[in-house]
């Protein structure tokens, strides 16, 4: 992991775009009360492959970066890809955890970069009901115990029932939107859904925009 992130080139006005996007995203997540109100935080986009685990993951390494202690958490189940990204092992995750075949300590994965630890999806045999009950709650709570902030990737909207659940169990929720899929009135019919879970929804960001992104995140695009 850390020899591929020797490979990105940090020096490319293009990854320093990145960097100072990433650096926007968290002063205005700050202003709305992120490591103080909210100590976890989803990431959620309306349909599958418009960049949310990219970017909760990329917020994740810039945090990392920059002194904070980060839990990394997958909750797509559905189609997990951190574990390959970040080589580490894919199992335990979070669904055995959720189902109760292992302890949050052994779903961890520590420092995977510097200052984030993550925890994989895991294989779930059902990711609707994995969620059913409160055990991503205390997932959430015993990762974020120790640590300045939770990330979380959430399952899309419209292609995942079990979201609403996950979405309920976090202090707040971005919205995240591809740039160019949807008409205004459906980001503002999902906005209107996020906000009826009960969550304080703290934005919307736009995704895939025409950078070159570092070697580690590429792969998850």
């Amino acid at each position: 992991m850390r020899n591929l992130l020797k490979k990105s080139d940090t020096k490319s006005l293009r990854a320093e775009a990145i960097a100072t996007e990433l650096g926007y995203l968290w002063s205005n997540l700050l202003q709305r009360g992120a490591t103080e109100v909210h100590r976890s935080i989803g990431f959620v986009a309306i349909g599958d492959d418009e960049g949310s685990n990219t970017l909760t993951a990329n917020l994740a390494l810039f945090l990392g970066s920059k002194g904070l202690r980060v839990a990394l958490v997958e909750a797509s189940l559905r189609g997990g890809a951190f574990a390959s990204v970040f080589q580490a092992t894919a199992t335990p995750g979070l669904a055995e955890v959720l189902a109760g075949d292992a302890v949050l300590r052994d779903a961890l994965r520590r420092q995977v970069a510097p200052g984030v630890d993550l925890v994989p999806a895991g294989e779930a045999k059902d990711p609707f009901w994995a969620f059913a009950g409160d055990g991503m709650r205390k997932v959430v709570q015993k990762a974020g115990a120790d640590r300045d902030l939770v990330l979380v990737d959430v399952p899309s909207l419209n292609r995942a029932p079990e979201a609403g659940f996950v979405v309920g169990s976090l202090d707040a929720v971005v919205l995240v939107v591809e740039a160019n899929r949807h008409h205004a009135d459906v980001v503002r019919r999902n906005l209107r859904i996020l906000r009826s879970l009960g969550t304080p929804v703290l934005g919307t960001v736009a995704s895939e925009l025409a950078h070159e992104v570092p070697t580690l995140i590429s792969k998850l695009v």
